[in-house]
């Protein structure tokens, strides 16, 4: 299994590394890969890139042909997934993969569409979304349970 998450604010980061440690404690392998870039600036200029879809630069590509399942992790910019996450979706090879999304939030403006085009851009890079949930940002910790128990449905399923 693979996580592959952008995280500016740090929320989305430790969702994804409360993930790990659950699925490695489910006997699962996991790799962790954050997708790091340098085009990151203030608030408002993350909003615009984001909204605009601006491409930027990701220091390397997550190699996904090994992982069974993948999850994917994206902040809520600006009604959509961050530009780090599209760059990668337009990169990665997820033909006929198995594909669990989840994305963080401040004020919930936005998540549901954010995810409706997650799952879009997905899909039309190959992939099989095999589930998909959100979290606010700032209950990751207390709201990690319920993430947990969703996880673990799509694991049941798949």
């Amino acid at each position: 299994m693979s996580i592959i998450y952008f995280s500016l604010s740090g929320r989305t980061k430790m969702l994804s590394q409360y993930l790990a440690e659950y699925l490695k404690a489910e006997g699962y392998s996991v790799e962790i890969n954050p997708l790091i870039t340098r085009n990151i600036g203030a608030f408002v200029r993350n909003c615009i890139d984001a909204f605009t879809r601006r491409k930027v630069n990701l220091e390397y590509i997550p190699e996904t042909n090994d992982a069974e399942i993948l999850f994917l992790g994206s902040p809520v910019w600006a009604f959509d997934i961050t530009p780090a996450m599209y760059v990668f979706l337009e990169k990665a090879n997820l033909k006929d993969k198995k594909v669990f999304l989840y994305n963080t939030y401040g004020s919930g403006k936005g998540k549901d569409r954010a995810m409706a085009l997650f799952c879009r851009k997905v899909e039309s890079s190959g992939g099989k979304i095999i589930g998909k949930t959100d979290i606010k940002g700032r209950r990751v910790k207390d709201d990690f349970a319920t993430f947990k128990e969703t996880v673990q449905k799509c694991l049941n399923q798949s």
